[in-house]
């Protein structure tokens, strides 16, 4: 048995499955023997110490990690599709591990190293098998990515300095993204209307003494040399391109929307951070906990709209007419048309323009 292909990551390999049940354990172990002594109650000690178990239960049913697993880059999710194992998975996967370390005192630890005898690929515990889970190595940011945020301070600071309501929108505009680094296409630069470039070279040909359509020719002699331009032509300008009005508007499953001024360029998450310091944001609320801190970035400029998967444990997936669903690599810009539905983790929004200036 292989993982489907909207996983990310592979497997988690046993020795970082031992590693982080033995944090998890060492963390309850220390909550028990902390209240104990603090409070010369072992019956207290024992209560506090099944509160933190049941509370690990709960976060990893919500989001598939738990402190140990999320030290070691690992998290549960369902064998049939890159969600959270939820309540009932997480409670069978642990009360199987917890009935190992009755039996014997390190039978927990068999259990979950009984990982190494699944023969088919998905390194499954007896108690993955029994609840229906894998556990997976979730990968780690590209190292250029890592190193970019180091230097702009990412982190804890982004989000202590910048104030981050809901939404937080700015003008934008992309650089250009080249094909050959995989990341899609660039739609070509509009071309200037031609009446708009017949009245910029009128000028010009005014200047020469000659019609705006004449193009140089060569002389009787064969010359094409030109005189020198006078002092006084005027030079081309181009025109203008028309400033990008109108909104952005994301309308999701759960009846949350968003409209953001255009150009933009917006991260969504359970609870995003800044990519670049003017970036906008939007909290997307989920029930269900399978969106990312950082799930997905959004822009949309003159080009059209982009959207890059930030290497999202459930990922994202681009959803047509039909249902049909194609998941978007991990940091792979991906161009979509406008009215597009995408799914992040159990969450469904559209992408739409409102046409028009917003402040009319």
């Amino acid at each position: 048995m292989s993982l489907p292909p909207q996983f990310r990551g592979e497997p988690a390999g046993v020795g970082a499955r031992l590693a982080a049940f033995t944090i998890d354990i060492a963390i309850v172990a220390s909550v028990t023997a902390a209240a104990w002594i603090l409070s010369s109650s072992a019956v207290f000690g024992v209560l506090l110490g099944v509160e933190a178990v049941l509370g690990l239960w709960i976060l990893q049913a919500r989001t598939g990690v738990s402190p140990g697993k999320a030290l070691m880059g690992l998290r549960v999710a369902r064998t049939d599709a890159p969600y959270s194992p939820g309540a009932g998975r997480s409670f069978v996967r642990g009360s199987l591990v917890a009935l190992g370390g009755l039996v014997f005192a390190a039978g927990a630890w068999v259990v979950e190293g009984s990982a190494a005898g699944d023969r088919s690929g998905a390194r499954r515990s007896w108690a993955d098998r029994a609840a229906q889970t894998v556990v997976v190595a979730v990968p780690r940011r590209p190292a250029s990515e890592r190193f970019a945020r180091a230097q702009r301070g990412g982190g804890a600071s982004d989000v202590m300095a910048v104030p981050s309501p809901t939404v937080v929108a700015r003008p934008w505009s992309p650089a250009p993204v080249s094909a050959e680094k995989g990341r899609g296409p660039v739609p070509p630069p509009l071309p200037p209307e031609p009446a708009a470039v017949a009245a910029a070279a009128a000028p010009v040909a005014a200047a020469w003494g000659e019609p705006a359509s004449a193009s140089p020719a060569a002389s009787a002699d064969g010359n094409t040399d030109q005189p020198a331009r006078p002092t006084g032509a005027v030079p081309f300008q181009p025109a203008a391109e028309e400033p990008l009005s109108g909104e952005l508007l994301l309308i999701f499953d759960t009846g949350q929307r968003a409209q953001l001024p255009l150009p933009v360029a917006v991260n969504l998450g359970r609870n995003p951070e800044q990519t670049e310091p003017t970036d906008a944001l939007v909290t997307v609320r989920d029930p269900d906990s399978s969106v990312s801190k950082t799930h997905l970035r959004l822009e949309y400029d003159r080009g059209g709209v982009w959207v890059t998967d930030a290497g999202s444990t459930n990922g994202t997936d681009l959803v047509d007419e039909d249902g049909r669903s194609q998941t978007l690599h991990p940091h792979a810009r991906t161009f979509v048309d406008d009215d597009t539905r995408i799914r992040m983790g159990n969450r469904v929004f559209t992408v739409s323009r409102l046409i028009g200036d917003p402040s009319s």
